[in-house]
């Protein structure tokens, strides 16, 4: 991996002085599960990164007259929020499919906007709810509509030195229904194409339309044309029908690994139509309930698990010993002890536990935060170590599958488990698989079998013995209660 200094600012006005001194040399990074696989891969060689986790400004979730989510705003808090779940479907529905568990812990609502890729799925649903970005910079803070953000594939018209500090959401109007869908697996791929759409109904007429795509163009769609052709109407088959052919008409999807420009095409029609109906079943009579507390809330009081505030903390809290941008000793507790280790700024965290803890049973797969073969328990939740800095490890509560072995080498019943059902097969997958479970366990003692796939669909088992790997975590989870 290229070499390169890892900068922890505590303020925007820091992380500006930083951007400013380096330019072109430098990178944001917020979660960094885009970030850092391209840094990994060569794609990009900045001669610095400026972490912006620990801008406390840039956290949280505020629930009044409306949504506001801090740029930094883990896709764990919105898709666990029960105000966003019930009130703002659509946000949560597309986040709840994004990538998998590993990503969704450490990655952001900013950092996924400003990566700007045309199948981000949480472009069409921000584009139905007519959000509006706040960017911030040096000379100060403008607002734009999402629409309007993205200027190409991976491109957006945010400056050299801005940074997304929030995103605002009008309150809904009653009787308000909205949906997402997304065509591609349901974990891991990139959607091959995604739909929103929002409908308020007054009775059978449909008063206000916001549709939107993604994947089918060289930026996230809105579908004006459509939109106005559905105002005023009731949503009937023979409209439904002219929908999809209008959408067909306004898309123009690319052929590549991932699906045709035919097959695009015309899935985004049916994608569409799909939407609303799903839309129209949402806006029941009865239309908006309250929604939540005015204040803002930060990570560690919407369910997020890394950063989180302690009592009496300001929020231009004190950050680790920034030391040297390129070397620094880092303290953090490892299995239930402290312990610190000098280390580059380039090192992973999967690298420090193989290399200078020798805790060799977290693996390294594919190296771009994919297969789980990593994962690790970061402040209880799994992440993808072979794409988390060491740098951010300071402070933090870290668990390996070495720290679940209890005293006189006693496996947890989780490893008991996987053993006693055949869920250990080749043995490559199973460390992260094992720490999957554990936070999935923890979180929900009694998953059903579909919660148990989506908690470990973020680790790939090169055997395929999923249904072994299900009946072990079923057994730990019956073992466990």
């Amino acid at each position: 991996m290229k070499r390169f200094e890892y900068y922890q600012p505590r303020a925007l006005k820091e992380a500006y002085t930083l951007m400013e001194r380096f330019g072109q040399g430098a990178r944001y990074i917020a979660g960094g599960t885009d970030v850092m696989v391209r840094v990994n891969q060569r794609v990009i060689k900045p001669h610095a990164l400026i972490s912006l986790r620990g801008i406390r400004e840039l956290d949280g979730i505020s629930l009044h007259g409306g949504v506001r989510l801090g740029g930094m705003t883990l896709f764990r808090d919105i898709e666990r929020n029960p105000v966003l779940s019930t009130e703002y479907p659509v946000l949560a529905q597309a986040v709840s499919v994004l990538a998998n568990p590993q990503v969704r812990n450490v990655a952001t609502m900013g950092g996924n906007l400003c990566n700007s890729a045309p199948s981000a799925d949480c472009a069409p649903p921000l584009m139905v709810l007519e959000a509006s970005l706040f960017l911030e910079g040096p000379g100060g803070v403008r607002s734009v509509p999402v629409e309007e953000f993205f200027t190409g594939p991976g491109q957006n018209c945010l400056g050299s030195t801005e940074i997304l500090k929030e995103v605002k959401i009008p309150e809904k109007a009653p009787h308000t229904g909205m949906a997402f869908l997304k065509i591609g697996r349901l974990s891991q791929d990139i959607a091959i194409v995604n739909a929103a759409a929002l409908l308020v109904m007054d009775k059978k007429i449909c008063v206000k339309c916001r549709l939107s795509v993604g994947a089918v163009a060289p930026v996230p769609l809105r579908l004006k044309g459509v939109e106005k052709l559905v105002e005023g109407q009731e949503i009937s088959l023979d409209l439904l029908e002219r929908i999809g052919r209008l959408v067909q008409d306004d898309v123009t999807p690319i052929t590549d690994v991932r699906s045709t420009e035919d097959y695009r095409r015309v899935v985004s029609g049916v994608l569409i139509k799909r939407a609303i109906n799903a839309a129209l079943k949402n806006a029941a009579p009865g239309g908006h309930r309250p929604g939540g507390k005015a204040e803002w809330k930060t990570k560690g009081e919407v369910g997020g698990v890394l950063g989180a505030l302690k009592k009496g903390e300001s929020e231009e809290a004190e950050g680790p010993d920034t030391g040297s941008s390129t070397r620094r000793v880092i303290h953090f507790t490892l299995n239930g002890h402290k312990v610190s280790i000098e280390a580059p700024s380039h090192k992973m965290a999967l690298e420090v536990l193989r290399e200078d803890f020798q805790l060799t049973g977290t693996k390294e797969g594919c190296g771009q935060g994919e297969c789980g073969a990593c994962t690790i328990l970061i402040d209880g939740a799994n992440v993808n170590s072979c794409i988390y800095p060491a740098f951010e490890l300071e402070g933090k509560t870290v668990t390996t599958i070495e720290g679940l072995v209890g005293e006189g080498n006693i496996l947890d019943p989780i490893q008991e488990a996987f053993v006693e059902k055949g869920g250990v097969q080749c043995g490559f997958c199973t460390p992260g698989m094992v720490m999957s479970s554990k936070a999935l366990l923890d979180e929900t003692p009694k998953p059903s079998d579909e919660e148990i796939r989506r908690g470990i669909s973020g680790n790939l088992c090169r055997c395929t013995g999923y249904v072994q790997i299900v009946d072990s975590i079923r057994k730990a989870a019956e073992d466990l209660s």
